[in-house]
């Protein structure tokens, strides 16, 4: 399997601010992520990242991330690297 690499942004809903979210994904699937920005408040986090690993185990790190409420978009452009 090949590894891939996507640039994703996260919008965590106000419930799921306080919780160990990503933490608990990395190391279900055996992942890597690279933070390249965030903002937590009290009802409303988000964060933007590069996200590594077998693609299998990226795919269902995100579709996790979606089924407890966090939105999950892609990043087009990294600002970081123009």
């Amino acid at each position: 399997m090949a590894s891939i690499k996507k640039l994703i942004e996260l919008d965590y809903p106000n419930e799921l601010v306080t919780e160990p979210v990503l933490s608990n994904v990395i190391k279900k699937y055996d992942i890597s992520v690279n933070l390249r920005r965030a903002s937590i408040t009290k009802g409303f986090g988000y964060v933007q990242m590069q996200i590594e690993g077998e693609e299998p185990e990226v795919k269902k790190a995100l579709a996790d991330l979606t089924s407890k409420g966090i939105d999950v978009n892609p990043i087009e452009k990294d600002v970081l690297e123009s």
